[in-house]
This record gives structure tokens, sequence and C-alpha cells, in this order.
């Protein structure tokens, strides 16, 4: 286990209290300082207020929605004098969850929250309303729903915005031979195609009013009627709807019937968009990358750090949707291995964030570079940025590059592997 704490003076000198509600975990973790030369105490109850005049640091590791895992960070208390450090990394514990979720890519909190709901909703015969932007994904998450719902049927999908309103009953609920003119034979819906599965009604918000009162009866009797048909046929069918459209307005706007809303709002799942997921663009350019080269025989292995820069730049109104197209038409044109900042589009080259230049701050030992941050940018994403920069800058010296940005060695390492450097 890799030193998380720089320190001066000899470990034995240190005082470590791991503050947890997990046991076993904190029992591993007392081992493993304890054996570097740590002293170490168990704290079991993470409400207690422990005091920080007591110890030099505090590791808290729990088992909520994310666990904390132990990257200190030395601080100076001015009033006892005493270095303390507290566990600030926080990362997604996605191999505690048990559902079938390779699709989905992304380790950001957001996305981990979204599984944890997929995880809770996905075997109960709740209806779920997916929300997000053009490009999110909600057809993804749809299908990890559906993957790990145990239902025997199939996922039967209808896009509400692209069928036109004459046909779109017949569609959902199948006709009889001669219910209408061109009605040459019987026709099953995708309502009774779905029984035992899931129908994922796409673009919901798309639907016309007239439909409407009829997809309503339908999810509440747990029957359909064929167009021309005389009898009721049972279904079972779970419902997973999606819409780009903030539905709450549309009611007001008697765009979209409130019963029917609340109807389908059972679970809601609000997808963020790409600009708001930064950290999980790098993960998800390394698999479209993979996707393509199996497809299209990409010859490309590698994104350049300054590419990669550009890319969680970006602002992405078209969300992942417009990543893989950039990647997969990028991936075309670039030769030899890497994608570099010339193979993207020139939209994305010339896109530039409102900016503030911080050249004074972080003038270096050889000479002053210029490094120009967007204002939005996450905390997060700008050490990232600069841990890049500085590294190429110094030609992958990483002795010169800790030094420069005046962190220890062992702390540049462990950003470099969180970071995937």
């Amino acid at each position: 286990m890799e030193d998380p704490i720089r320190k001066e003076n000899s470990n034995s000198e240190t005082r470590i209290v791991i503050v947890s509600d997990m046991p076993d975990v904190a029992k591993k973790l007392e081992g493993e300082l304890e054996q570097i030369g740590y002293k170490i105490s168990i704290d079991t109850d993470p409400g207690a207020s422990t005091s920080s005049l007591e110890y030099d640091a505090i590791l808290r590791v729990t088992s909520a929605d994310n666990i904390d895992l132990p990257m200190l960070q030395e601080q100076e208390d001015r009033t006892s004098g005493i270095a303390r450090a507290e566990a600030f990394q926080t990362i997604p514990a996605r191999g505690t969850l048990h559902g079938d979720y390779k699709e989905i890519i992304g380790t950001s909190p957001q996305m981990f929250k979204i599984l944890q709901q997929i995880e809770k909703f996905s075997a109960t015969p709740l209806k779920v309303l997916i929300c997000g932007q053009t490009g999110t994904g909600k057809e993804m998450i749809a299908r990890a729903l559906h993957k790990n719902s145990g239902r025997s049927g199939k996922m039967v999908s209808v896009n509400c915005a692209a069928i036109p309103e004459h046909l779109l009953e017949s569609d959902l609920f199948g006709h009889e031979r001669g219910a209408f003119t061109s009605a040459n034979a019987r026709h099953i819906g995708k309502f009774e195609r779905a029984n035992k599965g899931t129908l994922f009604l796409d673009e919901i918000g798309e639907m016309p009013l007239v439909i409407q009162p009829k997809l309503l009866r339908a999810i509440e009797n747990g029957e359909i009627e064929r167009v021309g048909g005389e009898k009721p046929i049972p279904v079972d069918v779970r419902i997973v709807a999606a819409t780009n459209r903030d539905l709450a307005q549309a009611v007001k706007d008697k765009t979209f019937r409130e019963d029917l809303y609340y109807r389908l709002d059972v679970v809601s799942i609000s997808l963020p968009a790409l600009s708001e997921r930064q950290e999980d663009i790098e993960g998800l350019v390394e698999h479209f990358l993979k996707k393509h080269r199996l497809s299209y025989e990409s010859e490309i292995f590698q994104v350049a750090p300054r590419t990669l820069v550009l890319l969680k730049s970006y602002p992405w109104p078209g969300n992942i949707r417009e990543l893989e197209n950039t990647v997969q038409t990028a991936s075309y044109a670039a030769k030899g291995g890497i994608l570099l900042p010339e193979h993207l589009p020139e939209n994305i080259r010339m896109y530039q964030k409102t900016s503030v230049s911080i050249s004074r701050e972080i003038s270096t030992f050889e000479d002053e570079q210029n490094v120009s941050v967007p204002l939005g940018t996450t905390l997060k994403a700008m050490e990232e940025t600069f841990i890049r920069e500085t590294l190429a800058w110094l030609d992958e010296n990483r002795t010169k590059t800790s030094q420069v940005l005046e962190i220890g060695i062992r702390t540049l390492q462990r950003k470099l592997k969180k970071y995937g450097i």
C-alpha cells in the first residue's frame, strides 16, 4: 500500500484515527498502516466527534453512497501547530453493485447515483420516467433497467415522435383485419409484443393528446384493445418512458395530460449533461475508440494529453452522442495511432470559454508558462489539466513535475494513477 501521507518526520510519530462503520475495512487499513509504522486507533461511530488535537490525521471510511478512500491532504492548524490530514477524494464504489451495467460508462458521482437507482428499482414493477437532454443515454438506461429486471419478455421500444399520429395507435395496440382500409391482416402491437417484458416509450412528451387517454387506460387496467377489436386483451408490461422535455411544464401548457404524467412519474431518473460529468469524458473517449477500432479497423490507440484537454473543455451540447460522432470521425482522420488536436473538428479546437490568466501564480524555476483556466471548470478537472500540462512541458520528468507543483513525488504518483496519466 502506498504511503498516503507525506511526512518529514518518521511514521512512528504520526497518530491516525480510522473512523468507519465497516469494522473489517477498518481492521485491514489498521494492519497495513501499522506495518509501515503509524500509530492507529479505530472509532466505529462515523457520527462521533473526533478531536483533531488528539490525532495527526483522520481517515473517514464509510458505507454511505460513496466510500472515502485515504488520499490525505495536509493542512496547517495555526492554533495547535499540528499538521492534520483528512481524506477528501471520493470514489464511487461501482464494485458494490450487483447488476450488469457494463454498457454504462462512467465513474462520476452522478453516474454512480443513477446506477444505484437502477439497482434499487430494476426488479420492481414500478414505472420509470427517464429525463435528460438529447444524447445523454436515456435508452441505454432503459436497457439497463430491463436487463436487470428479471422479466422473461423482451424490451420493445416505441419512438413516440417518429410515428405519425394516425399510425401510432395501431403501432401501440395493434389492429384487427379490416379495421381500416389498408388493414389487410391482423397486426400485433408493441404492448402485446412486450408482454412479460418492458415497453420503452421514448420521447413520450411528443405523444399526441388524442392518444394519451388510451395509453393511460392501458396502463391503469393492464389490458389493451386492438383497433377494430371487440374484446380486451390482458398484458403484463413494465412501462419505462423517456423525455427531453419538462413534462411538468407541458402539463401547465396543456400539451400533456396531468393524470398520465403522474402515472408515468413513479420513479424519476434524471441524467446529467455530459458537461456536468467531465471526469467521465476520458473513459467515454477510450470506450468509443475501442468500439470503432473493432468495427472499422481504426488505427487510434491513444489520445494526446492536449486533445483530452480540448475534449474536456468543450460544452458538448449534443452530449454523449456528439462525443461519439466526434471520436468516430477523428479516428478516420488520424494516423500514427495517436488522436491529436488537429484531428478534431474546428469548432472544438477553436472553442474558448471565458478564462482567467494565472501565469503569475505558477511561475517556475526555469521559466514562466501561461495557463488559462476556463471559468466554470471544476477544481478536479483543473488539477488534472495542470498535472498533464506540467508533465508534458517537462518531458514526462516526474521529479521535476513534483518540484514545480510543490507536492511530494508519492502524491504526484497517486494523482497520476487517479487521472490515468
